[in-house]
């Protein structure tokens, strides 16, 4: 690994290139192959009018990502690394090699509109004193990307950022200064930095800065990049007129807590080389304490809310559970009690039914693992059934899991003779939290518009017609149409509407979606590649409830038929309720 020092080295390292070669295209890639494939097919489509080399860093995947390039896309340079070297690591490899007038950065996770790299490569070649340019950064769902046009960080512009101050005044000048949100963000501005995401980068400005700083394994280093291009005179903008679409962090969505702990490292890596000796009398070392908070505060938001549904329903069973104990004991029950015990003594029968209208004689601790064991059964069972992930709003399943966990309590306790006081108490508490658990899951469907009662069998419209559409809809008929019901086809093109693709009808068009989702109940929209920057507007505004996804690869129909759908290479754009 190379030294900030060495990131500095030019005329040495970066040639001059090929003037014949408008754009060298560089893709680092770790285990994304699906979506990388996806990449450079829009790169494909995206270069027709251009001279273009395609360059791929391959950081030692495990996911096949080196053969799919060789086999699909034997145009393309391979650089194999035979451990991780990270973002800066591999794409510095690729600059040394790259023989295009301009550089594009390019993320393996990305899809590129058929205009965006003519549109981009244009612009710097219209505008000379630009040394690097950024396009308009989607998310799948359509909103802006916030970092695709920002800021440095300035203890100022930091401190807002961290207090959250940014985020409550989106459009004041101060507060908002290191987001730009207060932008318009179909403006083409000037900014101090882009997102590595999609960089492209002047040669000129290559040989004359250097390549991106190693320092940085993972983030930050295109902050770096750019800092580094303003000091050296050039100009650094944000172009709206194309854009991309970006999902973000799929190559480290399995290692969250370290990503989160590389973002926190570049940030404090940034902050030590550029702001300590420009703000000598401002402390520092309270950057990096805000730093260490927030990072504290991002790790454990999302864990609140994977905790939020099981502590809700944790409430909720230790209510039904003392509901239930309390109508077991409750004084109306005490003539039936009587009754029995005069019809026992009748009959000659020794019991002693008036000991039934006490509750047990128990410790604290004893009444404690009375409450704690069958809730944390019945979380148990919820969490299994997919409560507290796919389904988690799928109040036929609650009850399904409620009856289930009782089972299995009535099971335990039979071998514990102490707390085997009374099966009555556990049907009363079964009752009771079917009651609850299913039923603040079913007014939440019903406050949410949702009419997805039906349990494993989501109807689902595919948005596409083209071959990776073809290759999905296929597949699922071979597969008997898994635990899914796919309704049909939308297309992009009118002459196919009425048309069929397999066994499956073409039921409209893409500006038809919101009509279409509502006539046909549909629970599910999929997208393909192509589809999805002509379409996914269409859909965003309808229930938060309707789930979007995108197919990010071909699916083969002779292989093994998977247990559902959620096993194809799909990706969530939003997971809907």
């Amino acid at each position: 690994m190379t030294t900030s020092s060495d990131a500095h080295r030019v005329n040495d390292a970066f040639p001059s290139g090929d003037p014949s070669c408008d754009l060298t295209v560089v893709i680092p890639s770790y285990n994304t192959r699906d979506l990388m494939e996806q990449a450079l097919r829009t790169v494909e489509e995206a270069s027709a009018d251009l001279s273009v080399e395609t360059i791929v860093v391959d950081n030692a995947s495990q996911d096949g990502s080196q053969q799919m390039v060789r086999e699909r896309f034997p145009d393309a340079v391979l650089i194999c690394n035979e451990k991780n070297l990270g973002f800066a690591g591999a794409n510095n490899l690729a600059f040394r090699r790259a023989r295009g007038r301009h550089i594009l950065l390019l993320n393996s996770d990305t899809i590129v509109r058929a205009d965006t790299l003519h549109t981009m490569v244009s612009y710097l070649d219209d505008h000379p004193e630009v040394g690097a340019a950024g396009c308009k950064v989607l998310n799948p769902d359509g909103t802006l990307q916030l970092d695709c046009r920002r800021a440095f960080p300035t203890p100022s512009a930091a401190i807002y950022k961290l207090t959250g101050l940014s985020r409550l005044f989106p459009q004041s000048r101060r507060f908002a200064r290191y987001n730009l949100s207060y932008l318009d963000e179909d403006e083409t501005a000037e900014v101090d930095a882009l997102s590595g995401s999609f960089m492209l980068v002047r040669r000129e400005t290559l040989q004359q800065v250097g390549g991106l700083d190693e320092a940085y394994f993972m983030y930050g280093e295109d902050l770096d990049w750019c800092f580094r291009m303003r000091e050296a005179g050039w100009k650094i903008y944000y172009v709206p007129t194309t854009q991309i679409i970006h999902f973000r962090g799929q190559s480290g969505r399995s290692r969250a807590l370290r990503v989160q702990f590389r973002k926190n490292e570049a940030m404090a890596i940034f902050v030590h080389k550029h702001m300590r000796q420009r703000y000598r009398f401002f402390p520092v070392w309270l950057l990096h304490a805000g730093i260490i908070a927030y990072s504290l505060y991002a790790f454990l938001k999302p864990l609140a809310r994977r905790l939020l549904l099981p502590l809700v329903d944790a409430a909720l069973l230790v209510m039904g559970l003392w509901l239930g104990i309390a109508l077991r004991y409750h004084p109306t029950l005490e003539p039936v009690i009587h009754a029995i015990e005069g019809l026992s003594r009748r009959l000659g029968i020794d019991v002693e039914p008036t000991r039934w209208l006490q509750p047990p004689a128990y410790s604290e601790a004893q009444w404690l693992l009375v409450y704690a064991a069958p809730v944390a059964i019945w979380l148990l069972t919820l969490a299994l059934l997919g409560l507290y992930d796919r389904r988690r709003f799928a109040p036929g399943r609650a009850a399904l899991g409620v009856g289930l966990g009782f089972a299995v309590i009535i099971t335990t306790v039979f071998f514990f003779k102490d707390y085997n006081f009374s099966r009555l108490a556990a049907a009363a508490a079964w009752g009771c939290n079917t009651l609850l658990v299913a039923g603040w899951r079913w007014s939440a469907r019903q406050l949410s518009g949702g009419s997805t009662g039906r349990l494993g069998r989501r109807r689902i419209l595919v948005v596409g017609t083209d071959e990776t559409a073809e290759s999905l809809v296929s597949a699922v008929a071979a597969w008997h149409g898994l635990d899914c019901q796919l309704v049909g086809l939308v297309s992009t093109e009118s002459h196919e509407r009425g048309g069929v693709l397999g066994p499956y009808p073409v039921v409209g068009l893409v500006e038809e979606l919101p009509d279409l989702v509502e006539e046909y109940d549909i629970d599910e929209l999929v997208f393909t590649a192509t589809s999805v920057s002509l379409a996914l507007h269409h859909a965003t505004a309808r229930s938060a409830r309707l789930r979007l996804r995108m197919v990010s690869g071909t699916v083969d129909r002779s292989d093994p038929a998977p247990d559902s759908i959620d096993a194809l290479p799909l990706i969530d754009i939003r997971p809907g309720a």
